[in-house]
């Protein structure tokens, strides 16, 4: 399994002492920026223990301007697992670093405030885990938000759940590249990574300097949309990708859907939105590389546009996820259906067949619903993705040639991931 490369990058063009590396950043009462702390709001340099405490740095401290904004230089050779605690009036708001910080570096840290105290305590339960090689702050940024953290804040058991969660879904996120990317499996996954930490950066960097709800909205958005884009960034094949986010996306919900329906909802929208995009993506380079026309090619792109509108609109609510995800699947295969290289009886077949009892989806449907392990749900998925093209290849298909059978049925299997 391979480990993370780091929770945060360094920006080379505002070097600082060699001797040190510098943390910017400023201090929230809220999520708003117009609600900024006061002046002399003491910031200090700690760091994440192994049994998930925080351990003061000696002598590395400082206090916030007017304007809630600081600047922290430390020693980034001193220890690992660095967070940054800003304390006023006996009550502590934290951010965390980079696992991979360099002297010599300057980090931009997002605003200091109830999220970003809540993603700290996370991180912290999962270093207590000994998970803290393996999970991207990306992942737990991805999942906890300004609208579910105030629960996690107020219920302790929330903490641990949400950093099992986190951990089960970035192993099987690095198990699926393991196992099922076939070409530099590892580099690919390198790469990835990252990508999945320059987004972060930039999302913090973004956060930062955003002076109003607009702007921090546009900077959640970009993050989420380069994020799950990563893999095929990395020319990990969108086939490939879709499966992945939806792997990793399927084990995070289903580990914490013990938890209220406000907090699972804001998690299942975040998740939901990075999975249409990857699935979306992957539909369309199949139907571009099949031998549909440009017409069912503009017909599937119409109906991702509609699925990404669907999907945000439905802010998690599992039924109404769900249905647009089904709806997807429809239009793509009426719009298939409908192509003269496609048998439109090849499609209603082999969805008869693999959702009968006994049937590939009727399996997979009833196997990954309570799923919590991540070696289990790789298992069903890559399952799944045999019994469907066994299934395939007895199907009849009339007059279609090898190449649209294998589009159609990828096209086929990538839709009933998610659907």
């Amino acid at each position: 399994m391979l480990a993370i490369v780091g929770f945060a990058c360094s920006d080379s063009n505002n070097s600082n002492n060699n001797d040190s590396a510098t943390v910017n950043g400023s201090v929230e009462q809220s999520q708003a920026k117009a609600a900024s702390a006061v002046e002399g709001t003491v910031i200090t340099m700690a760091t994440v223990t192994s049994n998930g405490s925080f351990e003061a740095i000696d002598d590395v401290q400082t206090t916030t301007d007017a304007n809630g904004e600081f600047s922290l230089s430390f020693d980034a050779n001193a220890a690992q697992n660095f967070v940054v605690i800003a304390e006023q009036e006996g009550e502590d708001a934290m951010g965390f670093l980079a696992t991979n910080v360099e002297n010599g570096s300057t980090i931009i840290l997002k605003p200091i405030d109830l999220e970003s105290t809540a993603e700290t305590n996370i991180f912290a339960e999962i270093v207590s885990n000994g998970d803290d090689d393996l999970v991207l702050k990306s992942d737990i940024e991805a999942v906890i938000t300004a609208n579910n953290a105030d629960e996690v804040m107020n219920e302790a058991s929330l903490v641990a759940q949400f950093a099992a969660a986190v951990a089960s879904s970035a192993e099987a996120r690095a198990d699926f590249f393991a196992e099922e990317v076939e070409e530099n499996s590892e580099e690919k996954l390198e790469s990835s990574i990252e990508i999945l930490v320059d987004a972060q950066a930039r999302l913090e960097s973004d956060l930062d300097n955003a002076s109003n709800t607009e702007e921090e909205e546009a900077a959640v958005e970009l993050f989420l949309e380069t994020s799950a884009n990563a893999f095929t960034s990395a020319e990990v094949e969108a086939t490939k990708a879709s499966t992945a986010l939806s792997l990793w996306a399927t084990v995070m919900i289903n580990n914490i859907e013990s938890m209220s329906d406000d907090v699972e909802n804001e998690v299942r929208s975040q998740t939901s939105i990075m999975a249409a995009i990857a699935l979306r993506t992957a539909v369309e380079a199949e139907a571009q590389a099949s031998e549909m026309s440009e017409n069912t090619q503009g017909d599937i792109e119409s109906a991702g546009v509609q699925l990404m509108a669907d999907v945000k609109a439905s802010l998690g609510v599992k039924s109404d996820v769900e249905t647009a995800f089904e709806d997807f699947q429809s239009s793509v295969e009426e719009s298939m259906s409908s192509d003269s290289s496609v048998e439109g009886e090849f499609i209603v077949s082999l969805n008869t067949s693999i959702n009968a009892n006994g049937g590939a989806k009727t399996i997979f449907d009833n196997n990954i619903v309570s799923t919590l392990s991540a070696d289990l749900a790789l298992e069903i998925f890559t399952n799944f993705d045999s019994n469907l093209f066994s299934e395939s290849d007895e199907t009849p298909s009339g007059e279609m040639t090898e190449a649209s059978l294998e589009s159609v049925t990828t096209i086929m299997l990538l839709l009933n991931l998610t659907s």
